[in-house]
Parts: C-alpha cells; sequence; structure tokens
C-alpha cells in the first residue's frame, strides 16, 4: 500500500512539473491610457494569450476581441520582444480565423512601431480599417498564429515593456480600436496594467497540495 501511494505522488509530481514548465501570457486588454474614449462593452475588450506548450522554439499566438460591441473594430495591435532576441527573425504561420475580416500585415522591428505617442513596439498587426464591417476585425472574432524563427522563443519572449517614448506607459501591448460611440467616430488606444502568467496556475496547484498534506 505505501508504494502504491508512492506511486501516486510521483505521478501528480510530474503532472505538476509538465504543468509548470509550459508558459502561457495572456493579454486582457482592459484600460483605455490615451484620454480618449474607452470601448463600450464590458472589459477586457481584446485578449492576447502566447502559449509555447512547454518547449522553446515555437509559441502560439491566439488574439480575440472579446467584447467590442457593434461596429468597433481593431485597426492596430502592437506587442514587444525580448531586446536580447531580433524581431525581424521571427516567422508566423498563415493565419487561422474565425470571421470574414481581412487578415492583418505583420510587421517586425526594433523599436520601430508607436503607440499614439506613447511608447515604441517592435511587433506591429495591421488590420484593414475600410471596406465596411466584413473586412474589419470585430466583436467576437479571433485569429491564431504559430511564431518559429528564433529557437529560445518562449511565450515568455514577448513579455516585455516597450521602450519609453511619450506620456504614459510603457505597456507590454497596446491596441487601437476605432468605430466608438455614437456614429462610430471616436476611438482610443487600450492595453492592460501588467500581463499574467496562467503559468503560474501550476504554483497554486503544488501550493494548495501542500496545505493538504498539513
Amino acid at each position: 500500500m505505501l508504494h502504491n501511494y508512492r506511486a501516486l505522488a510521483l505521478v501528480i509530481v510530474l503532472a505538476l512539473t509538465a504543468g509548470l514548465q509550459a508558459s502561457v501570457v495572456s493579454y486582457p486588454l482592459s484600460i483605455e491610457f490615451s484620454g480618449a474614449t474607452p470601448p463600450a462593452g464590458a472589459a477586457p475588450w481584446l485578449t492576447a494569450i502566447f502559449d509555447d506548450g512547454g518547449s522553446p522554439g515555437s509559441v502560439d499566438l491566439t488574439l480575440t476581441a472579446t467584447n467590442l460591441v457593434g461596429s468597433e473594430f481593431v485597426n492596430l495591435w502592437l506587442f514587444n520582444l525580448d531586446p536580447a532576441l531580433n524581431p525581424t527573425l521571427l516567422v508566423f504561420s498563415a493565419p487561422s480565423k474565425s470571421g470574414s475580416f481581412t487578415s492583418p500585415t505583420i510587421s517586425r522591428s526594433v523599436d520601430a512601431f508607436k503607440a499614439d505617442g506613447d511608447g515604441w513596439f517592435d511587433i506591429k498587426f495591421d488590420f484593414a480599417s475600410g471596406g465596411g464591417d466584413a473586412a474589419r476585425f470585430g466583436p467576437g472574432e479571433d485569429v491564431s498564429y504559430t511564431i518559429t524563427g528564433i529557437g529560445s522563443l518562449t511565450a515568455g519572449s514577448f513579455d516585455f515593456l516597450s521602450k519609453p517614448g511619450g506620456g504614459h506607459g510603457p505597456f507590454p501591448t497596446a491596441a487601437h480600436v476605432q468605430g466608438i460611440g455614437e456614429d462610430n467616430a471616436n476611438s482610443g488606444w487600450i492595453t492592460v496594467p501588467e500581463p499574467t502568467s496562467l503559468a503560474l496556475l501550476g504554483v497554486g496547484a503544488i501550493a494548495s497540495l501542500r496545505r493538504r498534506r498539513r
């Protein structure tokens, strides 16, 4: 019986260790920082999730227009990369998406893209702003990519702040939302205060296990 308990404990430890190795960084964008108009729906309005599956070299990215409403849409979405890495080496797979929107143009360069007047970013997703709602990245839609090109790449590689460049920030990500408010005439720049690493859930699980053993 003691042997069985030890075997079970080993299985639990291995499972928790595997969970800790997986790195997921989530950005729920829920703050308007430029002094303009926030989206009308409940925050977070947008969500970005980087997931490396526990191994370096390949990261899955999913962008979701979580709680945009009406004719609101994203036209720019910006991210950072570990300054020790070269963003021009990043390779993005063909997009997998839900919705009819036009796939964004993706640009990569070191500290090359500015969010409003605030901060310089390394990666820019440029979504359609014309063509009507059908072409725009709007409510409930999502798009996913697999990012490769750098052998050491992990989800944590995208957990860095922008280079300071204005009165607000720095931020780990920023997005410009248009089509807000009456006559869809307003827009705003949104971000998240800090990233949420879902890998910490594994730490919580271990702490819970320790508490139960006590």
